[in-house]
């Protein structure tokens, strides 16, 4: 029984420990993939894309909607978004402040083939590890930024 018991703890911590860093590669790999979509997303419709469809150029809402529906499983309000050209920088913190947001993006003096757009993405990952260590008194979780860049030239 006390073997059990002197084995048992440590075998579960690490279990635990194992499951926390699977849970933030997945966020990390999520919030990694969502912005290179958004990005990809971004450079294919620049100010050349006006004429073969009448969805171009793309407004700031539509580059949100692309990371927010690319984003599963993780909540908008707590991911901080910028948006960045050669001469411009959009912050949207959270990712919510963007949706609904009517303006062009990239702006029509960024918007020319060769152009370089950058998003910018960050998560706050926060470990439940804290609570399962001994003695740690009031339970105080950890927090990570986990975050994620991804440049691409406008293609068209």
């Amino acid at each position: 029984m006390i073997e059990f018991t002197l084995v048992c703890i440590p075998l579960i911590f690490i279990l635990i420990s194992i499951v926390e860093l699977a849970r933030g590669m997945w966020i990390y790999n999520t919030v990694a993939f969502s912005v290179r979509k958004a990005t990809r997303y971004a450079a294919v419709h620049g100010s050349s894309c006006a004429a073969a469809s009448s969805a171009c150029p793309i407004t700031v809402d539509a580059v949100a909607q692309v990371i927010r529906g690319s984003a599963t499983g993780i909540p908008p309000d707590q991911l901080s978004v910028v948006l960045q050209t050669t001469g411009t920088s959009l912050n949207c913190s959270p990712l919510n402040q963007c949706i609904g947001n009517a303006s062009t993006w990239p702006p029509a003096s960024d918007n020319s083939v060769g152009t370089a757009i950058t998003i910018s993405c960050s998560y706050p990952f926060r470990s439940a590890l804290a609570m399962f260590w001994p003695g740690a008194g009031k339970v105080n979780f950890s927090t990570l930024n986990l975050g994620a860049k991804s440049q691409e030239e406008i293609v068209f």
